[in-house]
């Protein structure tokens, strides 16, 4: 689903079935960065084809240059070989934290890998991408990034929700009401199982401490498509939901 989320960022990727009538959003995330393209996670390898051809479609004759890897987990690391392979001078850009001979494939050489350190603002073909530990988290590894330009958050499995068939190809201003609270409850229940363990009003505050940093115009999940022009009501119900698991 190639689709254009603002100015020049853009989302590709697919959905996979969850349980019931819901769907699982994959989705890839590009800044085309006039002639230098920055690619965020590389989805799932179930994907591969649709990912691969949609990259392709919107690249044309050039090269992403970096690979940002949210974590290592599968459906984030899918295809980079599949990208490694189609364009080898491409780099993978990954957290300092993790243990790279363990959580990257063999075949990965050192030179092919820049790492990102919390706290740090890096220029990456001419685009300033801010590093941050992520706050919610499935692996240690996982940080967030934030491009200062069309003031984008990626936060890997944060922020994602479940989709209704109906919604699957849809913004959040394409929505009747916007990413619904149920949506966001059931796919955070489901990914981080151990937030009913957990002090959910810490978690929200600390979340709001994070989201003000910088301003917040575009929040791109993984498992979800991008929310461009409900953000601070999609919090809102993001908070909503956290309390309800946490309870």
């Amino acid at each position: 689903m190639l689709r254009q989320v603002t100015e020049d960022l853009y989302q590709i990727g697919d959905s996979v079935t969850g349980s019931g009538p819901w769907l699982e959003a994959v989705r890839v995330y590009v800044l085309k960065n006039n002639g230098c393209p920055l690619v965020f996670d590389s989805g799932s390898h179930l994907h591969k084809n649709q990912i691969m051809t949609e990259l392709k479609e919107l690249l044309g004759d050039t090269a992403p240059a970096y690979i940002f890897l949210t974590h290592t987990e599968l459906p984030h690391t899918g295809n980079i070989k599949t990208i490694l392979d189609t364009w080898p001078n491409a780099k993978l850009v990954v957290s300092s934290a993790i243990l790279p001979h363990v959580e990257l494939p063999w075949w990965v050489t050192e030179d092919q890998v820049r790492y990102g350190y919390p706290g740090t603002v890096e220029i990456y073909g001419g685009r300033e991408i801010a590093f941050m530990d992520g706050l919610l988290k499935d692996q240690p590894g996982t940080h967030w990034m934030y491009d200062r330009q069309t003031q984008t958050l990626f936060t890997a499995d944060a922020f994602g929700y479940m989709i209704p068939p109906e919604a699957d190809l849809k913004f959040d201003d394409e929505l009747p009401d916007g990413i619904e609270m149920e949506w966001i409850r059931r796919y955070h229940a489901g990914a981080f199982r151990f937030l009913p363990m957990c002090m959910g009003n810490k978690l929200i505050k600390e979340m709001d401490s994070v989201l003000a940093r910088q301003p917040v115009g575009v929040i791109a999940p993984t498992h979800g498509n991008a929310i461009r022009a409900t953000v601070p009501q999609t919090i809102e119900r993001f908070h909503q939901a956290v309390s309800e698991i946490c309870q």
